[in-house]
């Protein structure tokens, strides 16, 4: 069978190292973090178990993922109620969205605008292929208005009619005023607003993966950074070193490699390296980044809500989630914590503010959202750098020129796959399922079958994010 190398230990390569290695391969693991699951981790602040954001595990997992989860869980891996909502107008709606709720809090005034939208649907035609434009015709000038626009404009950073309609197709799953009628109506269904959630965070389905790999032989080596991949050769050579001791450099060969870091910075590693127009290419792609505040608050629980959505630009938080919330777990009593999401661009005024005045935007946002104050006993904040790829559509075709080079790497015997192995806004089922689907295009000799490759890739591109 063949030596595997999978670059990164967020859930898209944990999974496919298990997938691996259970088909007969040997499997090396490396990952720069002293722990697994990048984004998708979770960590201990002030003795309870928080995210890197808002995350959930959506009932659309296949069948065999999800029996996966639930024999490495067991009863940890909990069923939960979705309960969040959006600040439209200045007034709270009940997300999942429910008939009942959007009647009792919205004005008449918006819901006869959506009404004549979804009556005159039949008639808009789009006017470019702007994400702007896209939503308005399958959804409705009013729903594009008052959420769509202004939350891609929060989270991208650029207008809404600046950005294409890729990212619409990729990021909004309903498809006209109707879908979201019917929607609605399966939401009034328990079931409908039902989502998977592990009892001691979101980061406990990366650790059961990691520890599943190691059962399964896999030899997992954290604190671990790849400083080169070569393709030169019939074996790829696969030098590595511990940050913590730069003099203990060392050489993993291996068949195939599995990338699941960020395409910028395998672009840095590999050799030989990318031609001059993909490098060109890589730069002009940009990505926002995401500052995360979290808020150690003294009372068992802020609100009965697992998340807050603010799509508007009067607040500078985009969402605000409660941990607690998502679970029935042991979390310690006379406290809870937030995690307010603010997304920005690296390095930028917000990036750089200290924690004390995230600390001030983030209390002023939700005080002036109604929320109840939060005078915060600890306050701790996370940077990430790489979160949302921004599918301007200035950079159209660079995107197209970044995405046949990470093609054409497969060659050579390398895949790259996952949210940041194709700078994509996937889930993570979906992220688990291009795991698989590496494996299963990998020969016993470690040969990449290129054509089951490129399929793989090309269904990809219809992946569409749950809400």
């Amino acid at each position: 069978m063949a030596d595997v190398v999978i670059v990164g230990a967020g859930p898209a390569g944990l999974s496919a190292a298990l997938d691996a290695a259970e088909a007969g391969h040997d499997c090396t693991l490396v990952e720069v973090q002293t722990s697994v699951g990048g984004m998708a981790g979770s960590f201990e602040l002030a003795g309870q178990r928080v995210d890197y954001g808002s995350h959930r595990l959506h009932r659309a997992i296949s069948p065999r993922l999800l029996e996966r989860f639930q024999t490495l869980l067991g009863e940890d891996l909990q069923v939960r109620p979705r309960n969040g909502r959006i600040r439209l107008r200045g007034r709270w709606v009940g997300f999942p969205l429910r008939a009942g709720n959007l009647v009792a809090n919205l004005p008449p005034s918006f819901g006869l605008r959506v009404a004549a939208d979804l009556a005159t649907g039949p008639l808009r035609r789009r006017r470019d292929t702007s994400f702007e434009s896209d939503i308005r015709v399958r959804l409705g000038p009013t729903v594009a208005r008052e959420f769509y626009n202004p939350y891609a404009l929060k989270l991208y950073g650029v207008e809404a009619a600046a950005l294409d309609a890729e990212l619409a197709h990729r990021r909004v799953s309903a498809s006209s005023g109707m879908d979201i009628v019917r929607r609605v109506v399966r939401a009034a269904r328990p079931v409908g607003r039902q989502f998977l959630y592990p009892r001691h965070g979101y980061g406990q389905l990366s650790e059961a993966l990691a520890e599943a790999a190691v059962r399964a032989g896999v030899d997992v080596r954290l604190n671990t950074a790849v400083t080169g991949i070569g393709l030169d050769a019939d074996r790829a050579i696969v030098s590595i070193q511990s940050p913590s001791a730069p003099r203990t450099a060392d050489t993993l060969g291996a068949n195939a490699v599995f990338s699941t870091v960020p395409v910028s910075v395998l672009a840095s590693v590999i050799r030989p390296p990318p031609p001059g127009e993909v490098m060109e290419a890589l730069a002009r792609c940009r990505t926002r980044a995401m500052v995360l505040v979290y808020l150690v608050v003294r009372r068992d629980q802020y609100t009965p809500f697992d998340a807050h959505y603010f799509p508007d630009s009067s607040s500078r938080v985009a969402r605000l989630s409660e941990s607690k919330n998502y679970r029935d777990g042991d979390d310690p009593r006379g406290q809870t914590v937030l995690c307010a999401e603010i997304a920005c661009w690296p390095y930028d005024d917000l990036w750089r503010c200290n924690d004390d005045r995230l600390a001030e935007i983030v209390s002023d946002d939700l005080e002036r959202a109604g929320l109840p104050p939060v005078d915060p006993s600890m306050t701790a904040v996370k940077r990430l750098r790489s979160v949302y790829p921004v599918f301007e559509s200035a950079t159209t075709a660079d995107r197209a020129r970044v995405s046949a080079w990470l093609q054409s790497l497969a060659v050579g015997g390398l895949m790259s796959f996952g949210r940041q192995g194709l700078a994509v806004l996937d889930n993570l089922h979906h992220v688990l399922d291009m795991g698989s689907a590496a494996v299963t295009a990998l020969t016993g000799t470690g040969m990449v079958n290129e054509d089951a490759w490129k399929s793989s890739l090309d269904a990809f591109l219809t992946h569409v994010v749950e809400d």
